[in-house]
């Protein structure tokens, strides 16, 4: 099992977090495996409600992951989610837990609503 501390770091090398791991809640999927094409399959899915309702920002997100996903050689990848006062992410790792295969994140503002 992989540390909180680690995955963080990992992740906050590819995103450059402004603050402090305490300042975030962390969950990571730690029984689960999200195999790839049933990833792939989802989001673009939800590419296609992005686009449908206009929210072309998520739907730029959605495509650059789908896109990252589709370059993956690891069939399976990990989940982590980071929330934090104004900001929420999700992350799709390797399998080994070595590399950030993509992400989405949003903006949240003071009354709780997620802009993309």
């Amino acid at each position: 099992m992989v540390a909180t501390e680690e995955v963080f770091t990992l992740i906050k090398k590819e995103r450059k977090f402004p603050d402090d791991i305490k300042n975030y809640t962390i969950k990571i999927s730690t029984s689960n495996n999200f195999e790839r094409e049933n990833l792939i399959g989802i989001y673009k899915i939800r590419n296609y409600s992005a686009k449908r309702n206009e929210n072309y920002e998520l739907a730029q997100q959605i495509e650059i992951l789908v896109s990252s996903l589709e370059n993956c050689l690891d069939n399976n990848s990990r989940f982590v989610s980071i929330s934090g006062d104004q900001y929420c992410g999700m992350f799709y790792l390797g399998q080994n837990w070595d590399q950030v295969i993509e992400y989405l994140e949003a903006e949240i503002d003071k009354n709780g609503n997620v802009l993309f």
